[in-house]
């Protein structure tokens, strides 16, 4: 899978309902799946496969789980 091919922090947000901040917050307790293309000290560089989050959204619709 190429990076071109993958999506955004605010492409999820969109495709969730939820901000930003709240993506990082459930990639960071891995609740949400991402690649990191890059890690520093004080920032990450993080995409998502857009099939796990179509997974992820498919298994919160199957819970009814409404946050991350």
């Amino acid at each position: 899978m190429d990076e071109q091919s993958l999506i955004t922090v605010e492409d999820v947000a969109r495709r969730l309902g939820i901000r930003p901040s709240t993506v990082r917050v459930g990639v960071k307790k891995g609740v949400i799946p991402a690649v990191v293309l890059w890690s520093g000290k004080r920032r990450s560089l993080i995409r998502f496969r857009p099939d796990d989050i179509e997974k992820l959204i498919e298994e919160r619709v199957r819970s009814g789980q409404q946050d991350v």
